[in-house]
């Protein structure tokens, strides 16, 4: 767990910055076309400003896919809804152009409504997911890093009391390590004064903290046996179950109610911790390694070749296609062109994944 808790922070960073970029110049592109002429016909060549929003859009849908292995859930949230943004506002377009090719003027004029809510849209969407990364960034800084460091000294995953807890068992009898390591726990827990800056962490920290508070509680809603000088457990009365039923059976519960929820409380807790990618391994320079948690809380770790760049070589994305290689049909019809299209937007997702990860 503490590996998996290790400052990652500048690899997604750079991933999410990356992302921004391509979205930002996607933006810019689109505006170019809000403000150009419709196609003069359907039998004339690709427009220059469709072609190069055609060509970025699935490269950015790339660049999310790789966002996807990395970030947390809520920066993987802000950015698909960017990336749905750009896309509808590129599918408004294509629309416009099919519907009123050689109107004349801008393509905005044709469907005002359209570019405002689109431009907004993709604005909004833009500065959402600023927003989502610098959050993160903050969060999962120093302070919050130890705190979740210390969460997970408190509370093991294996620790034995927990592995009772998941066992399920009825709980008629409460053995005392049980109820010893759930009072250790909720103290440790409300002795670290020191709070997640993160608002999501802090409160699903505060809900584990109740939750703890109200099991050790009903554990001391139990009693010693009767008939045994033991104190190595306790347990709800086995008399009431013939003297006062509803008693016992209210009593067993309650009990039950109050362990799943400290469970609940407890695998949110560590979900939300763990969405913290971990940095890759430095001494591995055959290639990277990235960390994922599957549905089923299951650690996946993926591998991506090692590569470099030598002799200042560089990429660059989006080129825009010679007028001259789409004169020979429609726009629109040209299965030629948009295989083109497709394999230069997987290109140019490579090149851009690669000098995301090596940055």
């Amino acid at each position: 767990m503490a590996h998996y808790l290790d400052d990652g922070r500048g690899e997604v960073l750079n991933v999410c910055r990356s992302y921004f970029r391509a979205a930002q110049a996607l933006q810019a592109g689109l505006f170019r076309s809000w403000i150009a002429p419709p196609i003069e016909s359907l039998d004339a060549p690709v427009p220059e400003t469709v072609a190069v929003v055609e060509a970025d859009v699935p490269n950015l849908l790339n660049q999310l896919r790789e966002l996807q292995m990395l970030a947390a859930p809520r920066v993987i949230s802000a950015a698909a809804d960017l990336y749905e943004a750009i896309r509808a506002a590129a599918d408004a377009q294509f629309e416009l152009h099919l519907r009123r090719p050689g109107s004349g003027g801008r393509l905005s004029d044709l469907d005002s409504e359209a570019f405002t809510d689109h431009s907004g849209r993709v604005d909004s969407a833009l500065e959402e997911f600023s927003r989502t990364v610098g959050r993160q960034t903050v969060s999962m800084g120093g302070p919050d890093r130890d705190k979740m460091t210390r969460v997970a000294r408190a509370i093991p995953t294996d620790v034995p009391w927990m592995r009772f807890l998941l066992s399920g068992q009825p709980l008629r009898r409460v053995p005392d390590w049980v109820a010893a390591g759930v009072d250790d726990a909720h103290e440790a827990l409300q002795r670290d004064i020191v709070d997640f800056t993160d608002p999501g962490l802090a409160r699903l920290h505060q809900d584990l903290v109740d939750a703890l508070g109200h099991l050790a509680n009903e554990f001391g809603g139990t009693f010693p046996p009767e008939d045994s000088d033991t104190l190595s457990y306790t347990e709800v009365p086995p008399e009431w179950k013939r003297t006062d039923p509803t008693r016992y059976y209210e009593t067993l519960q309650a009990l039950s109610q109050a362990r799943e929820d400290v469970l609940g409380a407890y695998k949110k807790l560590m979900n939300a911790m763990s969405s913290q990618s971990p940095e890759p391994d430095p001494q591995a320079p055959v290639g990277q390694s990235f960390q994922i948690t599957a549905g089923d809380n299951s650690p996946i770790t993926m591998h991506a070749p090692y590569a470099q760049a030598s002799h200042g070589a560089t990429a660059k994305a989006g080129a825009v296609p010679d007028s001259s290689d789409t004169t020979d049909g429609p726009w629109f019809r040209s299965n030629v062109f948009w295989t083109a299209v497709s394999a230069i937007a997987a290109v140019v997702a490579a090149v851009i994944a690669y000098f995301a990860l090596i940055k």
